[in-house]
Formats: structure tokens, C-alpha cells, sequence
């Protein structure tokens, strides 16, 4: 057989295959592109809601106190590592009966793709009708740390331990979340190997006007 010949199909081959994994890379990369811009929609729906309820804990609540001798008046009720409860007013009318709103990871797998995937519900307990209507968000929530601070501005290691008992909660005043969202699948840089999650993580810190 001719040597030229071989030559020439052994680059022709070579330049085939270069073209395959190069077309195999843009499809990945273009694929993680579309993942990453859902992660950051998801984050941004989420925290849409996050920026609304907790500045706003404690608005129009009837005698606003944090002070734990005010039984049924209090704003927090509830705050954990992974689950805060508050009273809020979810409309602008002061006549109006507050609301009981509750924020918690649950701590289940949603997702067979992404085992590290949980659901954060969001309850809404009307009270002049006293029926909770929770929100389940399963899309991608991995992590969903609270952290409360008895002085505003104090460093972020410096949060009280968790679970806060009923005295301690009269004393925040500021929280501070962390979350993180990941995408459902992974991604793939090659052919073999088992991939990687997008990933996003969100925090802030919330100083909300009633707790001070």
C-alpha cells in the first residue's frame, strides 16, 4: 500500500476526530451556559421573595415588640439554623390581622440527579382564617443557612448559637442567609467521568427595621 495514502488517512482521521471533540466541547459549553443562566433565575425568583418577607418582619404587627412577656405579639417565634417563623403584614392595611410566615430546609432528596437537593417551603398561615398555604420550591436548593446576631454589625463568626430559645429572640437584630442552588444534573467537561453541578450561593446580611 502506498505510504503517502496511509499518511494522508491516518491526519484525515486525526483532523476528524480533533473536529468531533471540539464540536462535543462548544455543545458542553453551551449546554453548562443555558444551566448557569437557570441556576441564576432560580436564585433571583427566591430571593425576590427572601428581600420582601424578612425586612418586613414585624410590619403592622399590633404593639411591635420582640419582648418575650408579650405573649401573641411577639415577631420572631421561631429561629433555627434552617427554619425562622415570624409574624408579618403581607398587605399595607394596619387594620389588618398580621400573617405567620415560616421559612424551612426540609431535609428530604427531591432529586435522583442531584441527591444534594432539598425542598425550601415557604409557609404563609392567614390569620384571620388560620389556614397555612405552604409553597414547596424544588428547584435546586442545596444549602439554607440562618444566622442571628444580637448587634448589628457584629463579625459573621460571631452569630448565637442555634436554636434561639425565647429570651434570646427578643435580642436580634440582624440575620444573616446563605444559600446555595445547584442545578438539577450534572455537566460534562468529556465523554467518561462522573461530571460537576452548577452551582450558585446567595447570602446576605437583613436588618430588619421592627427588631431594633
Amino acid at each position: 500500500m502506498n505510504i503517502g495514502m496511509v499518511t494522508s488517512y491516518v491526519i484525515a482521521g486525526m483532523l476528524l476526530l480533533g473536529i468531533a471533540m471540539m464540536n462535543i466541547r462548544v455543545q458542553n459549553s453551551s449546554a453548562e451556559l443555558t444551566i448557569s443562566q437557570m441556576v441564576r433565575e432560580y436564585v433571583v425568583n427566591i430571593t425576590d421573595l427572601l428581600n420582601d418577607d424578612i425586612p418586613n418582619m414585624g410590619y403592622h404587627v399590633d404593639r411591635t415588640t420582640a419582648d418575650v412577656t408579650s405573649t401573641g405579639n411577639r415577631i420572631l417565634v421561631e429561629a433555627d439554623s434552617s427554619k425562622i417563623s415570624f409574624f408579618r403584614n403581607l398587605t399595607d392595611d394596619p387594620t389588618r390581622t398580621p400573617d405567620f410566615i415560616t421559612w424551612e430546609l426540609k431535609q428530604d432528596t427531591v432529586f435522583t440527579g442531584n441527591p444534594d437537593i432539598k425542598t425550601l417551603t415557604r409557609s404563609v398561615q392567614f390569620q384571620s382564617t388560620g389556614t397555612p398555604v405552604e409553597n414547596d420550591i424544588q428547584v435546586g436548593v442545596t444549602n439554607f443557612e440562618i444566622r442571628y446576631y444580637d448587634t448589628v454589625g457584629a463579625p459573621l463568626g460571631s452569630n448565637m448559637a442555634t436554636p434561639l430559645s425565647a429570651a434570646q429572640m427578643q435580642d436580634v437584630e440582624q440575620v444573616y442567609i446563605i444559600m446555595e442552588v445547584q442545578s438539577r444534573e450534572p455537566v460534562f467537561e468529556r465523554a467518561t467521568g462522573d461530571g460537576r453541578f452548577v452551582r450558585t450561593v446567595w447570602e446576605k446580611r437583613f436588618t430588619p427595621m421592627n427588631l431594633q
